[in-house]
């Protein structure tokens, strides 16, 4: 991986049908989601006791999220002459263009983190997750598109009733891809 070299994947790719087999990780593509909450750490400790060495290619992959800025007509509205859809397009292309500067710059700074424990990823790729999918579909697309063997991701420990109401990335992903999927858990905070 070159350092610094990020890669934006939009592609969205659907393709049918399941497997079972359970590659082993090593000599083979694992691909490691990454995300903003307190929980990668632990994603990135296990990669390092589990994959140093043994696998051939390390993927790290993020998911950026970006909202776009609506036209809401309101009091002193007047759109004239597409002045306004235009100036709402720029905004939006700024808006998702520091999004993906903001997701790269994270991705970079966790590739380092990883280095400092033992391992290197050599690829970082981001993903869409925003405005027009979410989140598990599409690392799930990704998944399809370039079948890793083994996808590892965190868990946020929601519980069964926060993964009803909110719907769970892991457990989305543990259930629909057709790869090997490793559901890291945090480890049980210290009893007072």
């Amino acid at each position: 991986m070159s350092e610094g070299k990020t890669t934006e994947v939009m592609d969205k790719t659907k393709s049918e049908g399941k497997t079972t087999a359970a590659p082993e990780h090593s000599g083979s593509h694992v691909l490691v989601a990454i995300d903003k909450s307190k929980y990668c750490d632990d994603v990135l400790r296990w990669c390092a006791s589990h994959l140093k060495g043994g696998a051939t290619k390390i993927t790290f992959i993020h998911a950026y999220e970006w909202n776009s800025a609506p036209v809401l007509p309101g009091p002193g509205f007047a759109a004239t002459g597409g002045v306004v859809s235009a100036n709402i397009v720029e905004l939006n292309k700024h808006i998702r263009k520091h999004a993906i500067e903001e997701a790269t710059k994270f991705m970079q700074d966790t590739a380092k983190k990883a280095k400092a424990m033992g391992f290197t990823p050599h690829e970082l790729k981001l993903v869409n997750g925003s405005p027009t999918t979410t989140i598990k579909n599409a690392i799930l697309d990704y998944t399809e598109k370039f079948t890793p063997d083994m996808l590892v991701c965190g868990s946020r420990g929601m519980g069964a009733m926060g993964r009803m109401f909110l719907g769970s990335v892991s457990d989305y992903l543990m259930h629909n891809c057709k790869c090997t999927v490793v559901v890291v858990k945090s480890p049980p905070a210290p009893k007072k």
